[in-house]
């Protein structure tokens, strides 16, 4: 760990007026949990931090989900969690930091095998180990909102800073948006270069008072996971900061676009040479082979994309979001789409999951279908824009059933996707039980 104290004694001469650090684990809906410790503390944290494994499978609300089996059943064991190096940086808050944590065995000797970063990081050794090295890129959607909800309680959208006014009107791509939020913005991307992010800036999205950031492509996939966690924590601290509350749900307002979180990926190998064209700029069967294996997996792996009961209600038509496993080139309405580029940079965008998703999970199902590729030729890759490319499954339920049955497991983990499904299945029964007031309304006095 003596990179780590190197790390430590960097940190403290960089943000000397620094007196806490949030130490920071992500369970499986990726959302931060953890403690505040002193800065002085942060030594310590080379010997690990005991956390409990049942951490693992909270539900959205912060619940041990027992059926899990990590919980009471285990006595609540801990195990050993460790600085991810990289990660001891300033936050928005001035006397704040923060670190992210990696959990190991309770010996603190092994990775865990249920903590999806681990799980990853097995996966992509597998591929480096075959001279494959997959370059990821990410684009993160979200919506600045109120914080008050309306007479009804639902949701209502931001009011512009600068006009005063609450936003109504869709402006993709608009330039004067972004001057109308430049406070939110400039203090975004001040914080987002003080903690290193690897961002390209922001832009206003198809909805009112919708942004989306980008993170540029890197090989170290980790860290672009890792960047995922930090950037959401950022933008709800700024948004608060100015007034707002900020969103990631896949679909917090029913007549306006969702929020999805598309992930770009190439392959290369240890000199940089893209493994998906050949030395004459075409395709190469690769591509296929890997483009094969993903469609193939799409259906199944709809679960762990989309990991909540709203994350489908952004599948409706006209919304540029796929309803069928297909592909194509330069074209948004596909699940994988291959924009434009040089042989150099040629890629596939997945563009399935929404802002909600577990970054790590989403990595690990795209890692899959590359190491799957080696099951498929060239000539199993469907034609493009195909009429008879299949039917996603858009409720929970089925995707859940679906996830059950695939092969997923082979190159993810059948440990961790059996825990998933009693983590998502517990959550759904939870949410099926709940009477709502849209029923009570059609059925108070019509049933």
């Amino acid at each position: 760990m003596e990179s780590y104290l190197q790390e430590v004694k960097n940190f403290k001469q960089q943000w000397p007026n620094i007196e806490f650090i949030d130490l920071i684990f992500t369970d499986i809906n990726a959302t931060p949990r953890g403690k505040r410790v002193p800065a002085n503390a942060l030594e310590k944290l080379s010997k690990g931090v005991a956390l409990p494994i049942s951490t693992i499978s909270l539900d959205t609300k912060g619940n041990v989900v027992e059926s899990a089996g990590l919980g009471e059943d285990l006595g609540e064991p801990d195990n050993m969690c460790f600085p991810i190096a990289g990660t001891l940086m300033p936050t928005a808050k001035e006397q704040v930091g923060q670190v992210l944590l990696s959990m190991m065995d309770e010996s603190g000797t092994q990775p865990s095998p249920l903590f999806i970063r681990n799980i990853v990081s097995n996966m992509l050794e597998t591929l480096h180990a075959k001279d494959q090295y997959p370059c990821v890129a990410l684009e993160l959607e979200f919506y600045l909102i109120d914080k008050k909800r309306d007479a009804q309680g639902q949701l209502q959208t931001a009011i512009n800073p600068t006009k005063n006014t609450r936003e109504k009107d869709t402006e993709v791509y608009d330039l004067d948006g972004l001057d109308d939020y430049a406070d939110f913005l400039s203090d975004l991307n001040r914080v987002a270069q003080e903690q290193g992010l690897d961002t390209s800036g922001a832009l206003s999205e198809s909805a009112p008072g919708q942004f989306e950031i980008n993170f540029n492509h890197s090989k170290d996939v980790l860290r672009m996971c890792d960047e995922i966690i930090i950037a959401k924590r950022l933008i709800r601290q700024i948004a608060h900061q100015h007034g707002f509350d900020a969103t990631f749900m896949a679909k917090p307002f029913e007549e306006q676009a969702g929020n999805g979180m598309h992930i770009h990926l190439s392959l290369v190998n240890s000199e940089g040479h893209n493994h998906f064209s050949q030395a004459n700029g075409d395709t190469s069967p690769l591509f296929h082979q890997v483009m094969a294996a993903m469609l193939a997996q799409t259906s199944d792996s709809m679960a762990l994309i989309c990991p909540n009961v709203n994350s489908y209600r952004r599948f409706v038509p006209g919304a540029y979001v796929p309803t069928k496993a297909d592909w194509g080139e330069n074209h948004r309405g596909v699940a994988l789409r291959v924009p434009i580029s040089d042989s150099n940079n040629r890629r596939i965008e997945h563009r399935i999951a929404g802002a909600d998703v577990n970054p790590y999970i989403l990595a690990a199902v795209v890692l899959s279908a590359v190491l799957a590729s080696d099951n498929y030729t060239k000539e199993q890759c469907p034609p493009s824009l195909s009429d008879d490319a299949i039917d996603l499954p858009l409720r929970m339920p089925e995707a859940l059933d679906q996830l059950e049955r695939s092969e997923l497991a082979q190159n993810i983990s059948r440990e961790f996707i059996d825990l998933y499904l009693a983590c998502k299945r517990s959550e759904l029964a939870e949410f099926e039980r709940a009477i709502t007031p849209l029923e009570i309304d059609w059925m108070l006095h019509s049933a």
